[in-house]
């Protein structure tokens, strides 16, 4: 058995039935696009501390620059050739004079040996382009992966690529997180034409705590990173952020950003059944450390709809060890594939108000790049919805099942995506007429059931199963999808 994409299968018709491409915006998101002013390269100047800067991020700059240094833009901060740091500018005007920053944020991004505690030397560099007359952009196009992760000494650079037709794109927007870099440029070479990516590398990707480099998510700007702004301002059905942090004690991966609960949820689960580790906690719903919602957040400005997929992984435990980072990455991926991949059965239409499909053997763990069963169908609506069931398609005692359920919606501008609305982890137990299924009802992870679907007098609804069903020993057993 062997899948087509969807990039250049069903997707694309879809999105032209609905008679246009990606969504475009004027502007959104963290920092409007398309501003130009003067390129600026300012020698010599003086850096002070004011306590009444709230973010070690920020600066203000002297009233006589705020029209060359709009707010909501990053500068560069260089002494010398050493690039010392990056600062996303406030709107009001420094009270000195001279450029401005917090206590720590003087101390990280600007402070040499020599330079007083509250005030530097006039020898600061201050610069709002990576080059003659590129301004407001600070963030150079690298021409590849590896040109960005080892030519970007003493500057910033993006790696950008969106090929035609691509609905995701994974993005790493603080290089310096130990193994983000790495896990986006995994995804994005396993698959070039399908896995759209905006990568930032500042100073050669040194790994560490290099807090002087990190803009927070919902104030990088399309602007100074005129790749990511090109995201902003045509978004893509699906965007995926991969972050690092260390100050999180309740988890070692948290799945965030804007897209629906159950998303998360179904995103988590599989990152946590590829893991296969008990110690290692998967946590999704909201209020566990950084949830990454925001509609500013960048993830989310570049998604259709805001639906954005933030990514926080433990430095230490997940970023530094090889396997469970590429793990991570993989398991993210293998959402998207299952969403981009065609579906198994076909035709995936029909005039009937049921349908059933099944496997009909275990080839679809091991076809396309999706490696679960791929059910879909456009049926029409009934008054009172559909019932959709999904799992095994043999109830035996000790078989179990991870079921994704999805429906296809048109976003702003007719674009098209797959929502998920229920699914999760069930186990089969009992024997002959007694054997049935056991949904979870694992705190935070208990099955969602998916409700009425497709209710109505007219119309159609178009909905998808991904599923992977295993026997007691780990291995894929045939599975169904049936809508009553």
């Amino acid at each position: 058995m062997k899948r087509s994409s969807r990039l250049l299968g069903t997707l694309a018709p879809l999105m032209m039935a609905a008679g246009c491409g990606p969504e475009t915006i004027a502007e959104s998101g963290p920092g409007s696009l398309g501003v130009t002013h003067r390129a600026l390269v300012l020698d010599s100047q003086k850096f002070k501390v004011n306590t009444s800067i709230s973010s070690a991020e920020r600066c203000r700059v002297p009233q006589s620059s705020q029209t060359d240094f709009p707010p909501d833009r990053q500068l560069l901060i260089h002494r010398g050739t050493v690039l010392r740091g990056l600062c996303t500018v406030e709107s009001t005007a420094s009270a000195s004079g001279d450029f401005e920053m917090s206590q720590e944020g003087y101390d990280k991004r600007v402070k040499n040996s020599g330079d007083a505690a509250t005030e530097s030397t006039a020898t600061v560099q201050v610069s709002n382009q990576y080059a003659s007359g590129t301004a407001p952009a600070i963030a150079e196009p690298a021409s590849s992966l590896n040109d960005a992760n080892t030519n970007s000494l003493g500057k910033v650079k993006e790696y950008t690529v969106r090929p035609a037709g691509a609905v995701v794109a994974y993005t790493v927007p603080h290089p310096f997180e130990k193994g983000t870099f790495e896990q986006g440029a995994l995804i994005h070479s396993a698959d070039p034409q399908r896995n759209a990516i905006w990568a930032a590398s500042i100073n050669n990707n040194q790994r560490g705590t290099l807090s002087q480099f990190h803009i927070t998510a919902t104030e990088i700007s399309g602007a100074s990173f005129p790749g990511l702004g090109s995201f902003l301002a045509n978004r893509i059905p699906y965007a995926v952020s991969f972050h690092g942090e260390t100050s999180c004690t309740t988890s070692e991966v948290k799945v965030g950003g804007r897209i629906e609960l159950p998303f998360r949820q179904g995103v988590a689960e599989i990152i946590r059944e590829a893991l296969n580790d008990s110690s290692l906690r998967v946590h999704w719903s909201s209020g566990v450390c950084f949830d990454g919602s925001d509609t500013d957040n960048f993830v989310n400005a570049m998604s259709v709809g805001n639906r954005g997929v933030q990514l926080e992984q433990d430095s230490n435990l997940i970023l530094s060890d090889t396997s469970r980072r590429e793990t991570v990455a993989n398991a993210v991926k293998s959402v998207f594939d299952c969403l981009i991949d065609d579906a198994d059965n076909t035709p995936t239409t029909t005039n009937a108000t049921t349908w059933s499909a099944d496997s009909g053997g275990t080839g679809y763990a091991s076809a396309g790049a999706c490696e679960r069963y791929i059910a879909e169908i456009a049926l029409p609506n009934v008054a009172g919805g559909h019932t959709l069931s999904a799992g095994a398609s043999t109830c035996v005692d000790g078989h179990s099942a991870h079921v994704d359920y999805y429906r296809w919606t048109l976003g702003a501008g007719g674009v098209g995506y797959w929502v998920r609305i229920g699914g999760g982890n069930l186990t089969y137990a009992g024997s002959g007429a007694a054997c049935g299924p056991v949904f979870s009802a694992e705190p935070g992870y208990t099955y969602v059931h998916p409700g009425a679907q497709g209710s109505g007098s007219s119309g159609t609804t178009r909905l998808r199963a991904v599923v992977r069903a295993s026997d007691a020993s780990g291995a894929s057993v045939p599975a169904f999808f049936t809508v009553q």
